[in-house]
């Protein structure tokens, strides 16, 4: 019984250790028809969306690249962590929409939408090219999110303190020693 419940720890861990190298996947489990058609809509989505690895995104930062990165995390999501890049947005995924329609977002800028895993982030990117008609081209979605980001060995900032309020400075989270699971999707 032991083996068996570290065997499937092991096989989840090692899953997430290699999400951001592939194409966005099933990834979401529970029963009931919601998770079926939650993964089904993703992946519709994924035609209209370009995908870019954390070491991509890395070497884009690196070479100060001009493109804004939209967290579409919930705000309690966002608090535990951003990857440290100046044009920084933050639009929950049901906001994105309504900033596109009131002219935050613009056709001509380059987007790297992300969430924790991809799944929102695909959404929220997909929804721009196909309802708004933003240029294909332009919009990114990061493989594996956040997770992906982390368990490639980068690390991201945060306002947080030790005591859960905000410092005034930010803090640098480095490589995590295990796997990262920030969200179920």
């Amino acid at each position: 019984m032991k083996f068996g419940k570290i065997l499937g720890i092991s096989l989840i861990a090692t899953s997430f250790i290699f999400a951001h190298t592939f194409k966005l996947a099933n990834t979401i489990k529970g029963a009931g028809p919601m998770v079926k058609e939650f993964n089904a809509e993703c992946h519709y989505y994924e035609q209209f969306v370009n995908y870019i690895t954390p070491d991509e995104l890395k070497k884009w930062i690196d070479a100060d690249k001009d493109f804004t990165i939209v967290d579409v995390r919930s705000v309690d999501e966002m608090k535990g962590g951003e990857i440290d890049w100046p044009d920084y947005d933050e639009y929950p995924r049901g906001d994105v929409a309504i900033y596109t329609a009131m002219g935050a977002l613009k056709k001509k800028n380059v987007y790297v939408f992300l969430c924790a895993t991809g799944h929102r982030a695909v959404l929220a990117g997909g929804e721009l090219v196909k309802w708004f008609h933003f240029p294909k081209k332009n919009i990114y979605v990061l493989r594996g999110g956040v997770n992906g980001w982390l368990n490639s060995g980068y690390s991201v900032v945060n306002k947080v303190t030790n005591f859960g309020g905000f410092d005034k400075g930010l803090k640098t989270v480095k490589k995590p020693k295990e796997p990262i699971i920030l969200d179920q999707f």
